[in-house]
């Protein structure tokens, strides 16, 4: 890693050094579901604060971590951690910093009592600027936001130990798919360094981790469900008990030969989510999904990958339906650079999907 990389790495430590109060508890949120990257993040953080910042700190985030991998990652990490809904309200304002998403994101959960004091990121935002009294780094050259609090770690000179190293470098990799996907030389670095320190048994125990019964049904029922059109693919899943499958279910798809896009949807809790995916450069995932989902919900990422959610409480199945087929015609689309007068042929290639009602939504 560079002297140049350190320097700047050294530079952000002292501001949020500088924002830090002495003997305060932090508390360390990452995203909502949080992913390999996220909860690394979190964990680099929390060695970091008590290190070479001398603070306490814990980690709390919303949602479930269901997917195979990434229970076991969690089942590795040796810090402690809880849900948001589990913490006790406090009087006076406990300072808290984001990793791995911001304060105006709509996919993380902050309590009421919590005061956001700074933010760690590497996903592109609508807004520029964050409130001058907030600490954020936000790289969105950085292929994992793990890469950015390493970089902080080693200007600290804070040794990372072995379990840690470990999932620090098995979530750049898994949120680079193993570098082949939006990275720079900083995470190659990271990677390469985290790795020679790792214990490798924490790295393939996570990668082969067991799989249960009902990811085989879930896998079953997208394949089924794909349909093809020109350079694109696209499923959808009636109804999922975790949204991590639709990021990976994307992903699957796109590795398809001849294929440039691919996005899947899934019905759960009253909502629908989704994931895009793109190997075809200066694609904007992030920019075409938000494009589409417009005020009906929420949605963040990258150039290549984007993920987003549209709330449909209320709505009867016909209801749920009739907005599904309106998302998968638009984003089509906008994809393909499609006209209003190219629908008919857009109707008749996904009909077969979108007539599919929804089950147990």
């Amino acid at each position: 890693m560079s002297d140049d990389v350190l320097s700047e790495a050294a530079r952000r430590l002292e501001q949020l050094g500088a924002i830090l109060k002495p003997r305060h508890r932090v508390l360390i949120i990452p995203h909502d579901f949080p992913d390999p990257d996220a909860l690394a993040s979190a964990c680099a953080l929390h060695l970091l604060l008590e290190k070479h910042f001398h603070l306490r700190s814990q980690i709390v985030f919303s949602g479930t971590v269901s997917r195979a991998e990434n229970k076991e990652l969690l089942r590795r990490i040796r810090y402690k951690w809880k849900k948001v809904n589990q913490l006790t309200p406090t009087k006076r304002p406990v300072d808290c910093i984001l990793v791995d998403t911001a304060p105006w994101a709509t996919n993380v959960t902050i309590p009421g009592f919590a005061r956001v004091i700074g933010l760690v990121d590497h996903h592109e935002h609508a807004r520029k600027q964050a409130a001058k009294d907030l600490f954020a780094d936000i790289r969105t050259d950085a292929g994992a936001t793990t890469t950015i609090l390493y970089q902080y770690l080693k200007a600290a000179g804070v040794a990372v130990p072995k379990w840690l190293a470990a999932i620090m470098a098995y979530a750049i990799a898994s949120e680079t798919l193993d570098l082949s996907r939006e990275f720079n030389k900083q995470d190659v670095d990271a990677y390469l360094e985290l790795a020679a320190r790792s214990d490798l048994k924490i790295i393939g125990k996570i990668r082969h981790a067991p799989l249960p019964r009902i990811y085989y049904a879930r896998l079953q029922e997208a394949l089924t469900n794909a349909q093809k059109l020109e350079k694109l693919t696209y499923t959808h899943l009636s109804a999922i008990e975790q949204p991590e499958i639709v990021a990976e279910i994307a992903d699957m798809l796109l590795r398809m030969e001849g294929i440039r896009w691919s996005f899947c949807t899934a019905y759960m809790n009253g909502g629908m989510f989704l994931s895009i995916r793109s190997s075809q450069r200066g694609a904007r995932c992030s920019r075409t999904l938000k494009t589409v989902i417009g005020k009906k919900g929420s949605s963040g990422g990258h150039d290549s990958m984007a993920a987003g959610y549209i709330d449909m409480h209320g709505l009867t199945d016909d209801e749920k339906l009739e907005r599904r087929q309106i998302f998968v015609r638009s984003l089509i689309r906008k994809i393909l650079k499609k006209k209003a007068s190219d629908q008919a042929a857009i109707d008749q290639s996904i009909q077969p999907l979108v007539d599919r009602k929804p089950e147990n939504s």
